[in-house]
C-alpha cells in the first residue's frame, strides 16, 4: 500500500506539505474526502475508494513541480491514460483526473526539464490535451517528430510539427529560464497551427529546431491572432514561418492574418528570424534580432497585405526586411502569376533601428500598393540600404514613401536608395532622408521620383538617375559628394525640375551630358559651390530644349571652364536671373534662348 496522509475530516493531522494543506483545507471545507500521496506512481497504486480526491507531492517525488489534486471520476472507465491529466489506477478500474484552475504544465506530465532527458512524450502528452500550458523553468529537451508536408515543385523544405495547437491554447513560460532545446537531428517546429485562432506563445526560450512555430492554414482551415510575444530564439533555420498555404494547398485555404512576432529576442537565426506569405496584417514589432548570416530578420512574401514592422533593433545581421510581391521560379518568373491573388498592399517599416547590416536593409520588391519606410535607422556596410526592385510580369499601382530615415553606409561601394521599378504609375516620394557614406547616395532607374529635403554626403555621386526621365522633382536637398546629380544613359529626358538645392561638390553640379536631350525642365534657385577649378563647367547638359535656368547662383574658382554650360543645341530655353562667378556656355542658342538669356550676373567674386 502506499504511504498516504488521510485527511478525511477538518481537525484531523496536517500533510507535510504547505501546498497540500491549502489545497486540502478547501477540498475538505466541501465535504470531500481526501489524502496526499507522494507521486504519480503511488497515485495509480492508490486503492482507496473512500478518497474522492488525492493531492499528489510530486511527479517523481515530493516537490518536483509535478504534483496536483486529482480526482476520481466515478462515471469515466474509458479515458486513457494519457500520463498527466488523467492517470488510471493499476487495477484499471479508477480515473483520476487533475482538478485546477491554472494551466497544466509540463512537470504534470512527466517531463523532468534537466536539459539530458528525451522529455518528448510528456510533452507531446501535455500540449495535446487542447488545452493552455505553462512551461516551468527548466530545460526540456523534445523533438516533436511529425510526418512531412510534401511542397508542390518542392518549393519549401519538407518540415512539419507534430503538435499541433489548438484555439485558445496560450503556452507561456518563465523566461529565458524556461527553455525548449531541439533534441534531433531531423529539424522540424517546436509548434504548429493549422485551423485555429487567438494563440499566444510566451515567456520561452526556443534553442534548435526548424522552427518555433509553423503556421500551415491547410485543408480549409483558417489561422487569426497567432504570435510570439517576449520569448527568445536562438539557433533555428526560420523563427516563425507562417502563412505557407499557397506552397502546400494552392487549391485550398487561402486565409491566414494577424500572425506576429512581439518584444522577442532573435539569435544565430540560419535563414529568416519571420517569414509571412499571403498573410493579412503580419507584424513584427520590437523585436531584437542578433547574428543572422543567411536571410532576412522579417520577410513578408507572396502577397502579404497590410503589414508592420517597426521598433526593432539589430546587429551584424545579412539583410534586415523584405516585402516581395512573389516568390520567384527557376527562370525569373512569379511562382504564382495571378497579380490579383499575390499582391503586397499596405506596409508600413518604421522606428527601426538596425546595425552591422551586410547586404540589404529594406528591399520593396514589385506589385505593391501603398509601402512607407519611415524613421528607420539603418547602418552596415551595405550593397543597398534601401532597394526598390521589380518583378517581371507586374506593375506598381500605388505609392512608395521613403522618409525621415538615417542610412550610415560604411562601405565605400554602396548605396543608399535604389529604384530598379521601371513600372511606376506614381512618382515614389523619397523625403527628409539622411545618407552619409557610400559611393551613390540615390541610384534612380525609375522615370518617376519626388526628393525632397533630403541631406546626402556621399563619395562619388549624391543621386544617378539612369531611367528615362518623365517626372522628377529634385527639391530642397542638400547635396555633398564629387558629383551631386549625374544621369546616364543616352535617352531622351522631359519633366526634370530642380528646385532650391544646396550642392557642394568637386566636379559636376549636374551632369546631364550624354542623354539624348532633356526637355520641358527647370534649373531654379539652387546654390552651387565648386571647391575645385572645373574646366568643363558645373552644369553639363545635352540638347536642352524648352527648360529654365533661372535664380542659381554658382561658386566657382574663376579659372572655371562655365557654369551652366550646354552642348548640342539650346531651343526654346531661358537663361534668367543667374548669378555665377564664372559665365555661361551655351551651344548653338535659337533665337528663343538668346532673347530670353536677361538679368544674369557674371562676374561675382568667388568665396574660397
Amino acid at each position: 500500500m502506499p504511504k498516504t496522509l488521510n485527511f478525511e475530516h477538518r481537525g484531523q493531522a496536517k500533510p507535510h506539505h504547505q501546498g497540500a494543506k491549502e489545497m486540502l483545507e478547501h477540498i475538505n471545507e466541501a465535504g470531500i474526502t481526501s489524502q496526499v500521496v507522494d507521486n504519480i506512481s503511488s497515485l495509480k497504486a492508490f486503492v482507496a475508494m473512500a478518497s474522492e480526491a488525492v493531492y499528489v507531492l510530486g511527479y517523481y517525488e515530493p516537490g518536483d513541480g509535478g504534483g496536483g489534486v486529482y480526482r476520481r471520476d466515478p462515471n469515466d472507465v474509458t479515458t486513457p491514460d494519457n500520463k498527466g491529466s488523467v492517470i488510471v489506477g493499476e487495477n484499471g478500474t479508477y480515473r483520476w483526473k487533475l482538478c485546477q484552475t491554472t494551466p497544466y504544465t509540463l512537470k504534470q506530465f512527466g517531463c523532468k526539464g534537466d536539459g539530458i532527458t528525451d522529455d518528448t512524450a510528456g510533452y507531446l502528452a501535455c500540449l495535446s490535451t487542447g488545452l493552455p500550458v505553462h512551461i516551468p523553468s527548466g530545460r526540456y529537451k523534445v523533438a516533436p517528430i511529425g510526418p512531412a508536408a510534401i511542397y508542390p515543385e518542392g518549393r519549401e523544405p519538407n518540415r512539419t510539427s507534430a503538435v499541433t495547437l489548438s484555439t485558445g491554447q496560450n503556452i507561456t513560460g518563465e523566461g529565458a529560464s524556461s527553455e525548449l532545446i531541439w533534441g534531433n537531428t531531423t529539424k522540424q517546429a517546436f509548434f504548429r497551427v493549422v485551423n485555429a485562432k487567438n494563440i499566444v506563445v510566451s515567456g520561452i526560450k526556443f534553442t534548435g529546431g526548424y522552427s518555433a512555430i509553423i503556421i500551415d492554414p491547410i485543408a480549409d482551415g483558417s489561422v487569426d491572432d497567432v504570435g510570439l510575444k517576449n520569448c527568445t530564439l536562438d539557433g533555428q533555420l526560420i523563427g516563425l514561418l507562417g502563412g505557407r498555404q499557397y506552397a502546400l494547398d494552392p487549391t485550398g485555404s487561402k486565409y491566414c492574418s494577424n500572425i506576429w512576432i512581439e518584444t522577442c529576442d532573435l539569435r544565430n537565426i540560419v535563414v529568416h528570424g519571420m517569414v509571412a506569405t499571403n498573410c493579412n496584417r503580419p507584424r513584427a514589432t520590437s523585436n531584437n534580432f542578433e547574428s543572422f548570416t543567411g536571410g532576412f530578420c522579417i520577410d513578408f512574401s507572396q502577397g502579404t497585405r497590410g503589414g508592420t514592422i517597426s521598433n526593432n533593433t539589430g546587429n551584424n545581421v545579412l539583410h534586415f526586411c523584405k516585402i516581395e510581391s512573389s516568390n520567384i521560379g527557376l527562370s525569373g518568373q512569379p511562382l504564382l502569376p495571378d497579380a490579383a491573388t499575390v499582391a503586397s498592399r499596405d506596409c508600413v517599416i518604421t522606428g527601426n533601428n538596425i546595425t552591422g547590416i551586410q547586404q540589404l536593409g529594406i528591399f520593396f520588391n514589385s506589385c505593391t500598393d501603398k509601402l512607407i519606410a519611415s524613421s528607420n535607422i539603418l547602418q552596415g556596410s551595405f550593397t543597398v540600404a534601401i532597394s526598390i526592385g521589380s518583378v517581371t510580369g507586374f506593375k506598381h499601382d500605388g505609392q512608395i514613401i521613403i522618409s525621415e530615415n538615417v542610412l550610415k553606409l560604411l562601405s565605400i561601394n554602396a548605396t543608399g536608395i535604389r529604384s530598379q521599378l521601371n513600372t511606376a504609375t506614381q512618382p515614389p516620394l523619397i523625403e527628409g532622408n539622411s545618407v552619409s557614406g557610400g559611393s551613390i547616395g540615390i541610384d534612380w532607374q525609375t522615370p518617376q521620383a519626388r526628393f525632397v529635403g533630403n541631406n546626402i554626403m556621399s563619395i562619388n555621386t549624391g543621386i544617378q538617375i539612369s531611367a528615362a526621365v518623365k517626372n522628377i522633382d529634385l527639391l530642397n536637398n542638400h547635396i555633398t559628394a564629387s558629383s551631386a546629380v549625374a544621369g546616364t544613359g543616352t535617352a531622351a529626358w522631359k519633366g526634370l525640375r530642380a528646385r532650391g538645392n544646396t550642392i557642394n561638390v568637386t566636379e559636376w553640379s549636374f551632369y546631364l551630358g550624354t542623354i539624348g536631350s532633356l526637355g520641358f525642365s527647370e534649373f531654379f534657385d539652387n546654390s552651387v559651390i565648386n571647391q575645385t577649378t572645373r574646366t568643363n563647367g558645373s552644369l553639363l547638359i545635352n540638347n536642352p530644349s524648352s527648360t529654365r535656368f533661372a535664380m542659381n547662383t554658382f561658386n566657382l574658382p574663376p579659372a572655371s571652364g562655365g557654369s551652366i554650360v550646354t552642348i548640342g543645341s539650346a531651343t526654346k530655353c531661358s537663361l534668367l536671373g543667374n548669378i555665377s562667378t564664372v559665365g555661361f556656355k551655351v551651344a548653338a542658342p535659337d533665337a528663343t534662348t538668346t532673347a530670353q538669356t536677361l538679368n544674369n550676373i557674371t562676374d561675382a567674386s568667388y568665396m574660397a
